[in-house]
């Protein structure tokens, strides 16, 4: 048998052709599963064995999506309670507006007060009943029990407000922190309890969006332009143990990769560049900056005790750029001052008629002497003084300016003013001089000079904020705790028994009393707007972070599902060519067979 016939042999044993065409088949069966999997599941990683590095950040990253998740929904959570009660305050703010008119009507003379009273403690009713239904999934921040006894009562509430991961995988989160002890109502605890320590916060004098950056009363009002010369420079003093101050300044460079449109700068955005270049510069967790319920820019620093201060003030713009106020501004300029001097005592009118007043006055190198007599008085086209045996101030003035305007001092005038004489120079600034000699008879006993002033440029305005300790305090709440002044509580006010001068001076005590629980309430309504606006910034932050996260995931693990679904039309279409490919192959025995036959 020749070589060229050896590939031609058919062997009983071992079929090649058909274990090709069975390798082939196994292979395609193999791709088709992979695709069908990745068509059905739509991902491409579905397990470590398909990409071990994709499928683990993969897995993490899905971690800390269901972690963020989490703290978005206690995000809500504790949104829902700082709105309960936030609605809880307006509306006892409301309740007591309306005591206040009750206890001030009670004044009238002759008034039932009993009756008043009435309508008094249906409003007291009223309050006490606002307070206590002022409760959000259990919790209730404005009538509380702060009893030693009662372990549920915490005067710190703490929402859950972010998550993260260090490089090292370690996990922290942070909180919105609301002191329930700074706001509450009432207090069913008369002993004294712990008060938690608290911030440094230093807030700015105007709502960003009332400021002229922001410019209110146009079409494009609430948003600020950056793209020109508008810059806000701040000055940001921390002490906590150690004193940092850094420079924070918002203009077009700084917020170049901070915004969308350097032309329409929204609030938030303005304050996320704050807080960019707070963390640059201090570090993160020393001092954040929000907007607080009044739309205020708000810092507040991340400690807390009587140790923490916090100072932000206003600093002149750079050169080229023009100062742009956000409620921290520096106070107004003053212009150059003239020379001035004023006689150091009153002016006695004078009797002319025999007198001679030597007088010695000289301004930026012009000098001359004189004197003034009874010519100089009859000279004045106008007079009001009596006569010459008593020349008052104004006569001596207008006589002395008249000489002066005949020689080389043309720039001084002599004026008189409450009681006193007065020479000016009418040039301003440092370079403006003025000399008078010493003259008893016009009020100047001794020399005098002076020079003009400098101009002095806005100077910071202080805006500083201080922490305090943790200490005690009285166990009840804003209403139910009792005033010293008036020996009772917003919520025991009792006026039937009140009259005569005693009873409408009680009254009046009363009436400052609601006053100050007025402006009381009110403050704590603006903290609660405050934890309100970080709550809201932070669950639209989350949100944020939970998409990218999702898009991260999508990138990494995510199958092009077309893709896929195009190569399993292919690989079936293989997979039925590889069976007809070993049915052939399989054929060539039964050829075999047929010889035998």
């Amino acid at each position: 048998m020749d070589k060229a016939n050896v590939k031609n042999i058919t062997s009983l044993i071992t079929n090649s052709s058909a274990m090709t065409a069975l390798t082939t088949l196994k292979g395609v069966a193999r791709q088709l599963d992979v695709a069908s999997n990745r068509v059905s599941t739509g991902l491409r990683v579905t397990t470590a064995s398909d990409n071990a590095a994709y499928w683990s950040i993969a897995t993490t990253v899905r971690t800390d999506t269901a972690s963020l998740s989490a703290v978005k929904d206690s995000l809500g959570l504790g949104a829902s309670a700082v709105d309960t009660a936030y609605n809880g305050l307006n509306a006892i703010i409301s309740d007591l507006q309306n005591l206040r008119a009750k206890l001030q009507s009670a004044l009238t003379p002759g008034i039932d007060r009993a009756k008043i009273q009435t309508e008094i403690a249906a409003i007291q009713f009223k309050m006490k009943a606002t307070a206590d239904s002022s409760n959000a999934s259990g919790r209730n921040w404005l009538s509380v029990d702060s009893s030693p006894t009662n372990t549920d009562y915490q005067a710190t509430q703490k929402v859950v407000a972010g998550f993260s991961r260090g490089v090292n995988g370690n996990v922290t989160f942070s909180t919105v922190d609301v002191d329930v002890s700074a706001i509450k109502l009432y207090d069913a605890n008369v002993a004294s309890v712990a008060t938690a320590a608290t911030a440094a916060e230093v807030v700015g004098s105007t709502a960003l969006t009332g400021t002229a950056v922001f410019r209110p009363g146009t079409a494009d009002a609430g948003t600020a332009d950056f793209s020109g010369t508008n810059e806000v420079p701040l000055s940001v003093t921390l002490v906590d143990g150690t004193t940092t101050t850094v420079s924070i300044v918002i203009d077009r460079t700084t917020m170049q990769s901070a915004v969308k449109d350097l032309t329409k700068v929204t609030t938030q955005e303005f304050v996320t560049a704050i807080n960019n270049q707070i963390i640059d510069s201090i570090g993160a967790n020393k001092v954040t900056a929000a907007l607080d319920s009044a739309g205020r820019v708000m810092f507040q620093s991340a400690g807390t005790g009587s140790g923490i201060s916090l100072s932000v003030n206003g600093m002149a713009p750079s050169i080229g750029n023009t100062f742009a106020d956000v409620g921290f501004a520096l106070t107004a300029p003053i212009p150059p001052g003239p020379a001035r001097i004023v006689a150091t005592s009153n002016y006695s009118n004078i009797d002319l008629n025999s007198l001679y007043i030597p007088i010695s006055i000289s301004e930026n190198g012009a000098a001359f002497g004189f004197y003034i007599y009874s010519s100089n008085y009859y000279a004045l086209a106008t007079k009001i003084s009596s006569g010459i045996n008593s020349v008052n101030g104004t006569d001596m003035a207008a006589m002395i300016t008249n000489v002066l305007l005949s020689t080389g001092i043309s720039n001084t005038t002599v004026s008189f003013s409450e009681g006193k004489i007065a020479l000016t120079n009418s040039n301003v600034g440092p370079s403006a001089y003025v000399y008078i000699s010493s003259v008893p008879e016009l009020g100047f006993t001794s020399s005098q000079s002076a020079n003009g002033t400098a101009a002095i440029v806005g100077i910071p305005t202080p805006h500083v904020g201080y922490g305090t300790a943790s200490g005690t305090s009285g166990g009840r709440g804003i209403l139910d705790t009792v005033d010293a002044s008036t020996n009772t509580s917003i919520a025991m006010i009792d006026i039937s028994s009140l009259s005569g001068t005693d009873g409408d001076d009680t009254l009046s005590a009363l009436v400052a009393q609601v006053d100050k629980t007025i402006s009381g309430i009110t403050e704590a309504g603006t903290k609660l707007g405050a934890k309100k606006t970080q709550i809201e910034g932070q669950t639209a932050f989350i949100g944020t972070l939970i998409k990218a996260n999702d898009r991260m995931i999508g990138i990494l693990v995510d199958a092009d599902v077309e893709e896929e679904s195009t190569k399993l039309k292919a690989l079936q279409t293989q997979q039925q060519l590889a069976m007809q490919a070993l049915s052939i192959a399989n054929s060539s025995g039964q050829g075999v067979l047929s010889l035998s036959r």
